[in-house]
């Protein structure tokens, strides 16, 4: 598979998560994809999710948004079967604060599907902003109506 056609299996990935579709994010994995945090603390964001478990989260999280958190591809570079991007997001949360972060992603490809993400952010900033999130219950999280 060429370099380009990782990059655009990304690039679909970005779409359909900006999308909030859960059906166009679920056909762009594979069966056993790993969605993995790599925050150091809080310890609630150091989170594995599966397929079906990462699909649902924008969905779960638009629900305390005033904006959708929208997700700019800033830079990609592409090797072997990873693809590293950089990315940012500016949204508006109901509470009022400004979630505005930075990310660097690396995506491992495997038989034309995202067989694996890893996220890198500023987990100060979900915290402030968010506070403890639960994407299965989002009534549930504690600290981002605050």
């Amino acid at each position: 598979m060429s370099t380009a056609a990782k990059k655009e299996i990304v690039r679909n990935w970005f779409d359909a998560v900006n999308a909030g579709d859960e059906k166009r994010i679920l056909a762009l994995l594979t069966d056993d994809f790993l969605f993995k945090a790599m925050a150091r603390s809080p310890h609630w964001l150091i989170y594995r999710w599966s397929g079906q478990e990462f699909a649902a989260a924008p969905k779960a999280m638009s629900t305390l948004l005033k904006t959708p958190v929208v997700m700019e591809i800033v830079g990609m570079i592409a090797e072997d079967n990873e693809v590293a991007v950089e990315a940012q997001t500016d949204a508006e949360l109901q509470n009022g604060k400004r979630y505005n972060n930075a990310y660097h992603f690396v995506f491992v490809i495997r038989d034309s599907k995202i067989a694996e993400v890893r996220e890198y952010c500023c987990s100060h900033l979900v915290q402030e902003c968010f506070g403890e999130f639960n994407p299965n219950n989002p009534a549930a999280s504690r600290g981002a109506a605050t």
